[in-house]
């Protein structure tokens, strides 16, 4: 692999790594710079003569193209005509006609799909080969080791931007930055199992095989103890769990319980022995669930109103706005998203577009557990990218990370890589 390619297949990661220290893109012009730049960077890899090859072997590529074809298509239609359940009831107060309640918010969320749409499709031309595919992933975790090392600075200096005692790595929420330590520390530990394979028996030869990852693993996983998220180290925790039983029973019989279980017992030993932060949020656990009950039943109903085609993509704020009471005020008045990633997309999509939404998801990673299958050198990072996926879905249970313009055009170039990881033999 020339040095070109090389520098080619950091550009991605180190863009999305960028836009995390920009408060992950959360602002609207950031947002469609972003997307925008996603949007070359494609056109920039589709010039290379490899590209059409390479998409061309990464299949059921056109199930995935149609079903997201699907979701933009329901959001475009939203903007013109009403759906199913009828004109949102907001338009008949100025005798227009549309399904969703705010146009303009609508338009631009359509944009932000583009983006994802764009570095799907980028994560996919890379990880056609698996030789471009293990170096992409080494290539997310020294640029991830880097944003670390920043945000830890940050942290201990004292210039964080948001306001709060824990780390944040450049993101609004350390909730947020916490998906992505913990997607990196599984990552991590998939790729300390690559390098063992095969390594000396002498045990300090092993250490020395897997030092590099080891250490990005140490990094990640004393940032995510940093941002003090329970759910975060919950979920990576999980994933963790589902990446050592998968290894138990593959090739790597010998080693991975000790190995990544490892990782995870001094995890959590260091959430017992010097997590004070941690524990002192796991003490006000009862509280913040109260809150976020409020915040899902409040939304809950607003979904009930129209169930089938949602208040409109990007329409949470509106929404958030109209069912606001007295009552509810305490929880509602701050929040800009959903603490629950699943209900705010049925709240602005309905059943009809979440179906779709949930059908792509779950159309690329079955096909990635079935690369997975396939042991050829490198599926331990398949199988570590199969596994971070846990650490987005179960912390979207009780967060909003993927709301985060950044963090989701990092998950979308994810599962573009496990999707094609290793379709072209090389």
């Amino acid at each position: 692999m020339s040095g070109r390619t090389r520098l080619g297949l950091v550009i991605v990661p180190a863009l999305l790594t960028l836009a995390h220290l920009a408060f992950g893109a959360n602002q609207m012009l950031a947002a469609q710079v972003l997307a925008m730049l996603l949007a070359v960077a494609l056109i920039v890899g589709l010039m290379r003569p490899a590209a059409a090859g390479e998409l061309a072997a990464v299949r059921p590529l056109w199930t995935v193209a149609a079903l997201f074809g699907v979701i933009a298509g329901w959001a475009i239609l939203s903007l013109f005509v009403a759906g199913p359940d009828g004109a949102h009831p907001v338009w008949s107060r100025v005798g227009g006609q549309a399904g969703t309640i705010n146009r303009s918010a609508t338009l631009l969320e359509i944009a932000k799909l583009g983006g994802l749409a764009c570095v799907f499709l980028l994560g996919c031309m890379q990880g056609a080969r698996r030789s471009s595919a293990v170096f992409t992933v080494n290539a997310i975790l020294a640029v991830g080791a880097v944003w670390a090392g920043l945000a830890l600075t940050m942290y201990l200096a004292g210039v964080q931007v948001a306001d709060t005692p824990r780390l944040t790595g450049g993101l609004m929420s350390p909730n947020s930055a916490a998906t992505v330590f913990g997607v990196l520390t599984v990552l991590a530990a998939s790729d300390m199992l690559r390098r063992l394979r095969g390594a000396p028996v002498a045990l300090p030869l092993r250490l020395q095989a897997m030092g590099p990852a080891l250490a990005c693993g140490i990094l990640f996983s004393g940032c995510l103890l940093l941002t003090a998220s329970r759910m975060g180290v919950a979920s990576t925790l999980l994933a963790l769990a589902a990446l050592v039983l998968w290894s138990q029973f593959t090739t790597l019989r010998r080693h991975p319980l000790r190995l990544v279980g490892g990782l995870a017992l001094a995890l959590v030993g260091l959430l017992l022995l010097g997590g004070d932060l941690f524990l002192s949020r796991l003490a006000r656990l009862g509280q913040d669930t109260g809150a976020r009950e409020t915040i899902f039943s409040a939304h809950w109903r607003a979904f009930l109103e129209t169930p089938l085609t949602g208040h409109g993509l990007g329409a949470f704020n509106d929404v958030n706005n109209a069912i606001m009471t007295p009552e509810t005020y305490g929880a509602l008045h701050f929040i800009r998203a959903m603490h629950n990633v699943y209900l705010q997309w049925l709240t602005e999509i309905g059943v009809l577009g979440a179906a779709a939404m949930f059908a792509v998801i779950a159309v690329v990673m079955t096909v990635a557990v079935g690369r997975a299958v396939d042991p050829r050198p490198g599926q331990s990072l398949q199988r570590g990218l199969i596994a971070a996926n846990l650490v987005v879905l179960a912390h979207g249970l009780t967060d909003y990370a993927l709301q985060t313009p950044s963090i989701a055009a990092f998950w979308a170039f994810l599962l573009g890589l496990q999707f094609a990881f290793g379709a072209l033999r090389d």
